[in-house]
């Protein structure tokens, strides 16, 4: 689903003083780790390693810490994962209500762009989006090469009431899995069409965000910025692209109509419900505290919690 520019991977490789042999050198020391740490569950597979890896800037350290955290944070934080599972029907709920897909090709041969968009008011659950959102991790820590990401969120259907039941310590606890845990590096929010009232959600984001993130959140009346972001072939029929259209981009039901898309399995449902084995796992697979070597504090890893 995800296509990667090898230059890409040369050109971060090199940023960090990298090369390929060195990652595999790397992704060795971390899974010689891994086999020392009897309350892991499983051994991590080398894609995810290297993924871990560079996310954390090539640190050997840091990426131990994010792979302990990655497989701990289900029983740290279980309810935001409890309902995690694709094949759920709060996941079914979600896209009948909401379109939420990343776009194919990256963003400046760098950047993954996700984009979101409430199909009618006051019919969105904060909780239910991010369990589709831990799931697209999974998915691109297995497929994808992980850079920086850029997300576009489409408010034109967001009603006053939506904007007042966004819960901050949700919100907080998503973004400190975002960074804390996965160590994705965001590059900007984008929010088109906002309505007046989205001072709501400005109040929100300065609550739980740090001065940096915040920085990088960008406010749009209208969503013609929308079009310098995204190329002609791939932006949604509904925003003048020659893109699918944005049911096209959620469901399962896609048919080939423009040479960049290989096949149905690269939209959003289709491509979960090839993962439906992993996830079916992940509802497994828990860390064993008692064989922890050492104690795990949640307030230095987590920061808040």
């Amino acid at each position: 689903m995800y296509s990667v520019s090898e230059d890409v991977k040369k050109n971060v490789y090199e940023t960090f003083e990298r090369n390929e042999q060195m990652v595999e050198d790397d992704v060795h020391i971390i899974k010689t780790w891994m086999k020392t740490q009897p309350h892991l569950p499983e051994l991590m597979e080398d894609v995810k390693n290297k993924n871990f890896l560079n996310l954390n800037k090539f640190s050997i350290e840091k990426t131990k810490e994010k792979i302990d955290m990655y497989y701990t944070i289900r029983s740290v934080i279980p309810e935001l994962f409890e309902l995690c599972n694709p094949k759920l029907k709060i996941t079914d709920n979600l896209f009948n209500n909401t379109y939420l897909f990343t776009f194919l090709k990256q963003l400046n041969g760098a950047h993954r762009v996700y984009f979101s968009k409430q199909k009618k008011e006051n019919s969105v659950n904060l909780l239910e989006m991010y369990n589709v959102w831990f799931s697209i991790f999974e998915i691109r820590l297995q497929e994808d090469f992980m850079v920086n990401d850029y997300i576009i969120v489409d408010l034109d259907n967001y009603s006053l009431g939506d904007m007042k039941r966004m819960n901050p310590a949700v919100v907080s606890k998503f973004l400190a899995i975002y960074k804390k845990v996965y160590a994705l590096r965001l590059e900007k929010i984008v929010l088109l069409n906002c309505p007046s009232y989205v001072s709501i959600l400005s109040a929100l984001m300065k609550a739980v965000m740090k001065p940096k993130l915040l920085e990088r959140i960008e406010f749009h009346k209208d969503a013609e910025v929308f079009k310098k972001i995204i190329c002609k072939e791939e932006l949604p029929k509904e925003n003048g692209g020659e893109g699918p259209s944005l049911e096209e981009y959620n469901g399962r039901n896609f048919y080939k109509k423009c040479k960049i898309y290989a096949d149905a399995s690269a939209m959003m449902q289709t491509k979960l419900s090839q993962y439906q084995d992993r996830f079916d796992q992940l509802d497994k697979l828990r860390v064993n505290e008692n064989l922890r070597p050492q104690k795990l504090d949640n307030d230095e890893i987590l920061g808040f919690f």
